[in-house]
């Protein structure tokens, strides 16, 4: 509600021409890194965002599915990446895709409306197909329809393969599905002489701004939480402590307690953000949202502090500029579930390997997965996870060690004490 406000305010108060600019934002290539606060004005990306944002609440409230912590994951996920990628018309062929899984499979789309919503990560190849080149043909159109519909109809199956690669530990398993996918279909493309041309085109003028609206945001997000909860912050310490893993925080801590989380988790974001010193802009309204989101469903403020730290200490010394530190920071929060269940240092290790992880994935998919911070949590989670097994399966076997030679030593103790009560007994007798 805060949102629409400060948009419709924005655009009651300037001239800019909205509909010119999300011309401009429909047909720009949308490859990573493309702001559409740059691209077709700040008026223009809050219209694509709210216009995304209800399609999918539209599609929800159609096919009567329980709003959960997954599902708001996926509300802010998509809201946020329509300020950086996506837009109203090229995530489109991706839903049409589930829909035909759907009728394939016999079974109910509901099942399905999830995956496909984040599948739309893709959506810069729709983009980049139909407007490839100066001039666009209706082949062009046709064959960017045509490679969204096949990225619907073929990504639940592979989000499903693919998930036991991390095991869970990646919260952004679409993401890696997703850079898997991409970088096959980026290969065959190119092999046809297919080529992207990379580009980084961020705003800075709406800093303040943007700024004030997160913030806003999220402190209401506390408010409501406070109020949904009984008027008081009862079970949030028990929240925080959490592990995060395969965890839906709205069915086992109810609304009121994941509102709260969201919004200090939003509030710690943005302190984040403007720590190391970077700009708000579309790609970082991405992962903003993206926090806030997965704040519903598995992301606490205990499991994501050592991940920021982990990318904070990667950053010294490395090649990487503030942007990228912010957004690998924000987005390499999908590794959560590390730091809660291994524990902080574990999360710092993890933050730390995917700032440089991150850096050079994005060249197999060439930019055209957005959720390139998933992918990369994707290699780093399935990387340490054997790691931390195996060390969490020595500490706990020489613990078992240590205590059965307790045992043995009480038992021995016993065992004395037993002989010598039965030796004084004879010596009496």
């Amino acid at each position: 509600m805060i949102i629409l406000v400060c948009f419709l305010t924005y655009i009651i108060n300037e001239s800019e021409n909205i509909f010119l600019g999300l011309y401009r934002i429909i047909t720009s290539p949308a490859i990573l890194v493309t702001d559409f606060i740059k691209v077709g004005g700040i008026g223009a990306a809050f219209l694509n965002a709210l216009l995304i944002l209800s399609f999918n609440y539209f599609l929800v409230k159609l096919f009567k599915i329980k709003i959960t912590g997954v599902v708001i994951a996926m509300f802010f996920t998509v809201f946020g990446f329509s300020f950086f990628g996506k837009n109203i018309l090229n995530i489109l062929p991706f839903y049409l895709g589930g829909i035909l899984y759907s009728v394939y499979t016999s079974t109910d789309f509901s099942e399905h409306l999830i995956s496909i919503a984040f599948s739309s990560a893709l959506a810069p190849f729709i983009s980049s197909v139909a407007f490839y080149g100066e001039v666009a043909y209706e082949t062009s159109y046709i064959n960017a329809i045509l490679i969204g519909v096949l990225i619907g109809f073929i990504v639940v199956p592979l989000a499903k393969s693919l998930y036991d690669f991390h095991e869970g530990y990646d919260l952004y398993n679409l993401g890696f599905t997703a850079g898997i996918l991409g970088s096959v279909i980026m290969a065959v493309l190119k092999l046809y002489h297919f080529e992207i041309n990379p580009q980084f085109l961020v705003s800075s003028e709406y800093d303040m701004a943007l700024k004030i609206i997160c913030s806003s945001v999220f402190v209401a997000f506390i408010i409501v939480g406070f109020y949904i909860n009984n008027n008081s912050f009862t079970g949030y310490f028990k929240l925080m402590r959490d592990d995060g893993y395969k965890s839906d925080f709205v069915q086992k801590y109810g609304y009121g307690l994941t509102y709260i989380n969201m919004g200090m988790m939003g509030l710690i974001s943005v302190a984040f953000v403007t720590f190391t010193g970077q700009t708000f802009n579309g790609p970082i309204l991405a992962g903003l949202f993206t926090v806030v989101g997965f704040s519903a469903n598995g992301k606490t403020i205990f499991n994501t502090i050592p991940i920021f730290i982990g990318v904070l200490l990667a950053s010294f010394g490395s090649k990487g500029n503030t942007f990228t530190v912010a957004i690998s920071g924000l987005f390499g929060t999908a590794l959560a579930p590390i730091s809660g269940v291994f524990g902080p240092v574990a999360g710092i290790i993890a933050g730390w390997l995917h700032l440089a992880v991150v850096q050079n994935v994005g060249l197999v998919h060439g930019g055209l997965n957005l959720y390139n911070n998933g992918f990369s949590a994707g290699i780093v989670a399935g990387f340490l996870l054997p790691i931390f097994n195996m060390i969490t399966d020595n500490n706990n076997q020489r613990k078992m060690n240590i205590q059965k030679k307790h045992m043995n030593f009480l038992k021995a103790v016993q065992k004395n004490i037993k002989n010598k009560m039965k030796e004084e007994e004879g010596e009496d007798k």
